[in-house]
């Protein structure tokens, strides 16, 4: 895989291979930080389309580039679930993006009768399921979808950002993980991390549940408000500041002692997080239903193992009802 991704980086420097390689030097250098930290090393999976554009395993082709990494049962990490794509394809006939509810323009949501519009897509994206559960759970993506040649306006656009979700909170965390991702929006932009922290507050909401998912962080979609270049910039940064932002708090929390009831939780702080992708997520559905994501990679994201329980409700005056009265009511961290 990497040997084909390197000819990536020897092509001239167009838009693509500049959007790939970002996305790509983040999809390498979060693994090796994960790798540092654990016993286990990530093992590997390439894709590709058979002749009825259905995944099966097999080797990365130029235009088709889709790989899954995994790993499982390590003494920090329980399990990681990562990928990274660079594809170019047609969107299926009379697909449309409302349809999973992905936010688009309405001319970008255009049907286009019988022969889907091209599109170029690439992106990658991280879960991570500690195994002690008094470090937090954490997300990222960042993505950029191109509709044909992403010249027409509202045609191209970058979406994704990094969310944290505790199972037992410490606030300080919460604040560091906060202050590494405004101070990268603040250097483009005033306005970019109170609005994309509201947007993660209410992307990761549980509506079933009256809950969010986590403590937030930064979320963004359709972002095609500037040049594509300045936004690559920021999307740049963004990837960059990932690192610095979570495996601090990996590393401060990794050895604390926890108890079997400690771990109980943690399973059902889990099943919230399975029940958001599987009833909430916007981008999965859509990824699913475009048949642009491969199932596997939706496996792969989930908790190793999750518990739910009849009236699940903790204990008044404890740290697991301190976390939910967050989880309900949404706090400004900064």
């Amino acid at each position: 895989m990497l040997e084909i991704l390197d000819k990536l980086t020897r092509k001239p420097q167009g838009l693509h291979e500049q959007l790939e390689n970002v996305f790509k030097q983040m999809f390498e250098n979060t693994c090796q930080a994960i790798e540092q930290l654990d016993d286990q090393t990530f093992v590997e999976q390439t894709w590709t389309r058979n002749d009825n554009a259905g995944w099966v395993v097999g080797n990365n082709r130029p235009n088709m580039v889709y790989v899954d990494r995994a790993l499982q049962g390590g003494s920090v990490f329980e399990k990681v679930g990562v990928n990274y794509v660079a594809i170019e394809g047609e969107m299926p006939a009379g697909m449309t993006f409302q349809k999973t509810g992905a936010l688009v323009t309405a001319d970008a949501d255009q049907v286009t009768g019988e022969k889907g519009a091209s599109y170029f897509a690439t992106g990658t994206s991280f879960v991570i399921h500690p195994r002690n559960p008094m470090v937090p759970i954490a997300h990222v993506n960042y993505r950029y979808f191109q509709i044909g040649d992403g010249t027409q306006p509202g045609y191209w656009w970058f979406g994704g950002g990094a969310d944290l979700t505790p199972v037992y909170l410490f606030e300080e965390d919460a604040i560091h993980f906060h202050r590494i991702h405004k101070d990268v929006c603040d250097k483009h932009s005033s306005s970019y991390y109170p609005r994309f922290k509201a947007g993660c507050d209410a992307y990761f909401r549980i509506p079933h549940r009256g809950e969010n998912r986590g403590v937030g962080g930064i979320f963004f979609d359709h972002l095609n408000d500037r040049s594509v270049q300045e936004l690559l910039t920021f999307v740049k940064d963004c990837t960059e500041a990932f690192i610095p932002a979570y495996m601090p708090l990996v590393e401060r929390r990794k050895d604390m002692a926890f108890t079997p009831e400690n771990k109980h939780w943690q399973h059902l702080v889990r099943g919230r997080y399975v029940e958001f992708i599987l009833t909430s997520d916007r981008g999965m559905r859509f990824g699913i239903e475009s048949g642009m994501v491969n199932t596997q990679s939706v496996f792969n994201c989930m908790p190793p193992a999750v518990c739910w329980q009849y009236n699940d409700q903790p204990d008044s005056g404890s740290q697991e009802a301190l976390l939910k009265e967050v989880l309900r009511n949404p706090r400004e961290w900064l």
